[in-house]
């Protein structure tokens, strides 16, 4: 199978690709998975903590301060969105599987609530025929887990996946006394070892790595706090931000390789256009975290494409102005990430849409660049945006 795809992605478009395994992924879902994978039903009195609530709304965002019409019409979409916000201690024999972090009850129900975002069209079931042949399981009484689906990606490592512990120890749970599950891909990351090296609490912890071996658990507590929480992001971010006065000097463009999909097809006209204004283009994959710490930290105007390089404005201590740039939005909606975020931390925002890219299947989109320079000039002399 593997090398099929590898072939596959020689041959054909990262763009196709994804569009082909997203349809395939949903047929699968609604009819083989069924069958496969039959969810375990949770009950709510298994619950510690359970509600659902309004995360757009309840950020007190205005989106009739933002400047374009065609941004604060789609994001109109936000303010009905629910999300729930729960602690399950599910004390039933389980096994987490290593790939994605599913939680299985034989003999083969799929613990829903063991993924932060597992009802998607793009979150993939576990391979039935590895656990059926699993063996040697590491065998545990009563554990964490911080699997989640996001859990290698930057943005989502702060938000979904440290934000669990912190959650937990908000509302009473023990989280030194546990073993927390995390998985070796994670753990690897760059971010997650500096976070770790200068957090004593996360230090203070069991961990256990989880690589390609199943975890079998006679009790274990799943949770998801919700998203962009003002008090657990400050708890987060605390360890590793720094106490150094901002600056307010830095006006950064951030950009995106063509390899990262979503980028701009004209971005050597629209970085010059940037750098014209006196902006420095900088691609965040080029640098440590310990240099964007220290670059962020001077940051006054940030500008950039809708990707993970944006979550470094939480390394500003002050007063800044963002500027996100969206592709042409697919199925009705654009991200709330960033606009939440930038809301979260007292920051100004604005933000613009691409327009369809002029190659197709290229992954990329177009940026007018008239339409640029003058969205970055009201942006650089606005005295109120958002």
């Amino acid at each position: 199978m593997s090398f099929i795809k590898s072939n596959l992605k020689k041959i054909l478009p990262a763009p196709f690709l994804k569009e082909a395994f997203l349809m395939c992924n949903k047929i699968k879902i609604l009819t083989i998975d069924k069958i496969l994978f039959p969810e375990y039903k949770i009950n709510r009195n298994q619950f510690l903590i359970y509600r659902k609530g309004y995360p757009f709304r309840e950020s007190g965002i205005d989106i009739n301060d933002l400047l374009q019409d065609s941004v604060r019409t789609y994001m109109q979409y936000w303010y009905n969105w629910t999300q729930e916000e729960f602690i399950l201690e599910l004390n039933k024999i389980c096994w987490i599987e290593p790939e994605y972090g599913w939680a299985i009850v034989k003999p083969n129900r799929l613990v829903y609530y063991s993924l932060g975002v597992s009802r998607t069209w793009f979150q993939r079931k576990p391979n039935i025929f590895r656990f059926f042949n699993a063996k040697d399981a590491n065998k545990l009484g009563k554990a964490i887990s911080l699997r989640d689906t996001g859990e290698e990606n930057y943005f989502h490592f702060y938000n979904d996946v440290l934000a669990k512990l912190f959650f937990l120890k908000q509302q009473g749970i023990d989280v030194k006394s546990l073993p927390v599950i995390i998985s070796k891909k994670l753990w690897d990351k760059e971010y997650f070892q500096y976070y770790f090296k200068n957090s004593g609490f996360l230090q203070s912890l069991i961990w256990l790595v989880q690589d390609k071996q199943y975890i079998q658990c006679q009790s274990i507590i799943f949770c998801k706090p919700l998203t962009h929480r003002l008090d657990l992001w400050n708890q987060v971010v605390f360890p590793i931000r720094s106490k150094n006065i901002s600056c307010d000097q830095t006006k950064i463009f951030l950009t995106r390789t063509k390899s990262r999909l979503r980028f701009i097809e004209n971005s050597i006209e629209i970085e010059q256009t940037a750098r014209n204004l006196g902006f420095s283009v900088m691609d965040t994959d080029n640098l440590s975290l310990q240099e964007q710490i220290n670059i962020f930290l001077s940051t006054k105007y940030l500008v950039g494409i809708h990707g993970a390089g944006l979550t470094n404005m939480i390394f500003r201590t002050d007063g800044c102005r963002i500027m996100e740039i969206f592709p042409p939005p697919n199925l009705g909606y654009l991200p709330y990430h960033y606009i939440m975020l930038a809301k979260m931390l007292g920051f100004q925002y604005s933000a613009m849409i691409g327009e369809p890219g002029r190659v197709k299947y290229s992954g990329g989109f177009y940026l007018p660049p008239a339409e640029f320079e003058r969205e970055l000039l009201k942006f650089c002399n606005e005295q109120t945006v958002v």
